[in-house]
């Protein structure tokens, strides 16, 4: 399996990024972004440790995610992403997975945005 790995400090206390990442409804409301997939929680640690496996039904591909969540103060926290996959050296997997660690990236700094504008609004 191919390891990527990738580190970010978020200013969010760790029960937040839990929760999100545990969240189903993104697959529940858009279910036709899901077709041919099935991702299962392997591995779960409360605000600590969180492991993923997403599957392609036909079983040939498979990504494997973990979560790692560092509190480093009250509301900061470190999380080491780490994502192995079971297909090597072929471009346009290595692409989708590429994609995908972005767009998760992203999401999280995205919630991070919104945690810290939303104290802001209810401080004033």
């Amino acid at each position: 399996m191919v390891l990527i790995c990738k580190s970010i400090s978020l200013r969010l206390p760790s029960d937040v990024i839990y929760r999100a990442l545990k969240d189903k409804r993104l697959e529940q409301l858009f279910p036709e972004f899901f077709t041919g997939v099935t991702k299962n929680i392997t591995y779960d640690e409360k605000n600590s440790k969180l492991e993923f496996t997403t599957t392609t039904h036909d079983g040939r591909f498979q990504i494997k995610e973990i979560f790692k969540l560092k509190i480093l103060n009250e509301n900061s926290t470190e999380i080491t992403y780490n994502t192995k996959t079971n297909i090597e050296g072929d471009p346009v997997v290595d692409s989708i997975v590429l994609t995908h660690i972005a767009n998760i990236i992203y999401a999280l700094l995205l919630l991070e945005t919104g945690y810290i504008n939303g104290l802001t609004r209810t401080e004033k």
